[in-house]
């Protein structure tokens, strides 16, 4: 009974941020192993083609619109006010439907123009439906995985995280099929179906959980899905500018850098990326935590969720920088198994790595305090600022650093943009809040 008790007692983001942790550490594992597994598989030419497009994957999240958070913060007012959800989730179903099938026609016919920008100076020899197949697939999970939002809105982030560790799962298993029946043509093309499908299936059955769809049809309001849109612009703009600072680096590399080096930041940013998603675990779980603190309108409440985003922001630099030391002192013998020492990095690389990370830090976690308080016009101004330094600082450090230049210039441009900038806005946004209230 005490046991029990003691369970009840434990806040509820405490369950989420736990299974976030559990799915992000499976999910880091998953594309950390996958480096082996498609490399060896597919050589490094093409092992460098298949970077390019998976990361690409934040240009296909933008398939959402931005509806996602405007969802999710929706959601959690209407809670505070003790309102139906249900039926606000069944008026917009039938046109996220909807906005699927005209996402996936559009892209159809641009992909093969975009492939051939992307690609032809990487290789002459490639399937001309990989960027197809591919992108549509993941455009596919971003609308469907507006589901997970709805789920971290209603403190239930551990369904979230269960399909999308499954999702993962689901795509490492049918890599190692395709290898095990030694597919011998069209091998990166089998490899990216083999990857992505399992991630857009995994987000379907999440939407089909999360949304009721007996009254999609009938419950449909498009004043209502027309009102999401109007709040979820914002959030789009502000995704766009992401897209620009953390997803424009394939981009650059695709025209400057070789299969090699490609393959490199490839899989140690995929490291890093298992070290900072326990921090991205956390922010997600809290994010409707800080969204029901501040939409409580007292000052007490303004303080305490203020403490917790100074806590964890000191707590993630700490860990990030452990973890940077660590990669630091054991990058040889990752390299050995990743690559059996085919691949080199420099050491100046790995602490640029770790430098960039403590700037995402700051930025993400302030980021996501104004977010969780719709207050995201600041984001959204400074998105041009951002990503006009991302290009230009991306495009300029990598022609005269290489590699290290890359990593240099995503650093630099959080440093003098979002690494300030956001915590300044928010701290004087709320100073405003508590005069109007005193």
């Amino acid at each position: 009974m005490q046991l029990k008790k003691h369970l009840k007692s434990i806040p509820l983001h405490y369950y989420v941020v736990g299974s976030g942790w559990l799915s992000r550490i499976v999910i880091a594992g998953v594309q950390v192993l996958s480096i082996p597994l498609v490399l060896r598989f597919v050589g490094t030419e093409q092992y460098a083609l298949f970077a390019v497009i998976t990361g690409l994957l934040l240009w296909f999240n933008l398939a959402d619109l931005g509806l996602g958070p405007s969802i999710q913060n929706h959601i959690s007012l209407l809670r505070v006010k003790q309102e139906d959800t249900k039926s606000f989730l069944s008026s917009l179903t039938l046109f996220i439907f909807l906005l699927g099938i005209i996402e996936i026609v559009v892209f159809s016919l641009i992909a093969p123009f975009l492939q051939h920008f992307l690609l032809h100076k990487l290789t002459s020899q490639a399937s001309s439906y990989l960027l197809v197949v591919a992108g549509n697939m993941y455009i596919l999970a971003a609308l469907f995985g507006i589901s997970y939002k709805i789920f971290f809105a209603q403190h239930r982030g551990y369904w979230a995280y269960a399909y999308q560790t499954m999702s993962y799962l689901g795509s490492l298993l049918l890599v190692l099929l395709l290898i095990f029946l030694k597919i011998d043509q069209n091998k990166l093309l089998w490899v990216l179906l083999g990857w992505t499908v399992p991630q857009m299936a995994f987000a379907f059955i999440s939407f089909l959980h999360a949304v009721p769809l007996r009254q999609c049809i009938v419950a449909a309001d498009f004043s209502v899905f027309k009102k999401m849109l109007s709040k979820a612009w914002q959030y789009s703009v502000n995704a766009v500018g992401a897209a620009f600072v953390l997803g424009i680096d394939y981009v650059i590399m695709s025209q400057l850098l070789n299969a090699n080096d490609i393959t490199v930041y490839n899989v140690f940013n995929r490291i890093f990326s298992f070290m900072y998603f326990g921090y991205t675990a956390v922010l997600i779980a809290l994010w409707p935590v800080l969204s029901e603190h501040y939409a409580d309108s007292k000052i007490e409440k303004y303080r305490r969720a203020n403490a917790m985003l100074i806590r964890n922001g000191l707590m993630a630099t700490l860990y990030v920088v452990t973890g940077t030391l660590i990669i630091f002192i054991l990058r040889k013998p990752l390299l050995l198994i990743f690559s059996k020492n085919t691949l080199v990095i420099p050491g100046i690389a790995i602490l640029l790595f770790g430098f960039y990370y403590i700037t995402r830090v700051w930025t993400d976690t302030y980021a996501t305090a104004i977010q969780s308080r719709n207050k995201i016009a600041f984001i959204a101004a400074t998105v041009p600022i951002q990503a006009i330094t991302s290009v230009i600082f991306l495009y300029y450090f990598s022609r005269w650093l290489g590699l290290s230049g890359i990593i240099l210039g995503l650093a630099l441009c959080f440093l003098i943009t979002g690494f300030w900038l956001l915590p300044a806005y928010h701290y004087y946004s709320i100073r405003k809040m508590k005069n109007e209230l005193c």
